[in-house]
């Protein structure tokens, strides 16, 4: 116990650091231009430090102005006692039974304090979105190309990926939850927006990957890996749905690699402008 404490405090006293460099890196950068010009690029730089976390530890580009005057009601790196808050609220009561009030006590803040961060629930969601992509960037896609180098035949291979992307559902069963839930809220213009934005991306990665598979054996994607990146996640999303509703009467370990036989078979036999159904 004693060490957990030392640990945190460790943690918390390096946090501190880090967040006063880039405070004083974002005084010497505001100097040299006017502060709406400012990115957190030219932060980084000046602080020696990844963009990422400067952006973690300074918070929203619209609030840097109240870093500067000494005017921001909580240090910034609470967003990330937010999120951390907000993901065990959503998968307690979901998204809509959920209020900020709730992750604000769980957190241990002010509301205010979440509001200085996020402006509304959406807002709030959407930022857990974005923390869960940039871990699949950073960590899941280059382990997707590693485990692709792995398989010499590229169904095999996407045989693999799949399964390793259904087990990350089933280890968190509640994330997939609160995306339906959450995407019942698509009538919200932003909202159906910001989704189809988050879906796009999705489709760029996951078409990469794809066409990745092939290339680097030397092989020419059976069809255009854009519109395969829609069907493959098209699927899934199915799957997935189907599964969470009826998890005693869906295998999905088992069905997947099945799936992925039968389709490949019928990728395997394009249809010919000729061709013409049979009697």
């Amino acid at each position: 116990m004693t060490h957990s404490y030392t640990q945190a405090g460790s943690e918390a006293h390096d946090t501190a650091t880090a967040r006063k460099r880039a405070l004083d890196a974002l005084k010497v950068v505001a100097t040299s231009k006017p502060l709406a010009d400012v990115s957190y690029g030219d932060i980084a730089v000046e602080a020696a430090m990844p963009w990422q976390t400067v952006k973690r530890l300074l918070g929203p580009r619209d609030g840097l102005g109240a870093l500067l005057s000494g005017d921001s009601p909580e240090p910034v790196d609470t967003r990330d006692r937010v999120l951390e808050s907000a993901a065990r609220v959503f998968a307690r009561k979901g998204y809509l039974g959920a209020s900020l009030d709730e992750v604000a006590a769980d957190a241990g803040l002010t509301k205010g304090a979440v509001y200085w961060h996020f402006k509304s629930k959406n807002d709030l969601f959407f930022a857990l979105l974005n923390s869960r992509y940039e871990h699949e960037v950073g960590e899941q896609i280059p382990e997707a190309f590693k485990r692709d180098a792995e398989h010499a035949d590229p169904k095999e291979s996407l045989k693999a990926l799949l399964c390793s992307m259904l087990q990350r559902v089933r280890d968190d069963e509640d994330w997939p939850r609160l995306m339906l839930e959450f995407m019942s809220q698509a009538r919200d213009p932003e909202v159906r927006s910001r989704l189809g934005t988050a879906y796009q991306e999705a489709y760029r990665l996951s078409g990469d990957l794809i066409r990745h598979q092939y290339t680097s054996r030397g092989q020419q994607p059976p069809a255009d890996p854009a519109m395969l990146a829609i069907f493959w996640s098209a699927l899934m999303d199915g799957l997935v749905l189907a599964w969470l509703v009826n998890p005693d009467h869906i295998d999905l370990p088992t069905l997947v690699p099945r799936f992925v036989d039968m389709i490949w078979a019928g990728l395997g036999q394009p249809a010919t402008p000729d061709s013409k159904p049979q009697a």
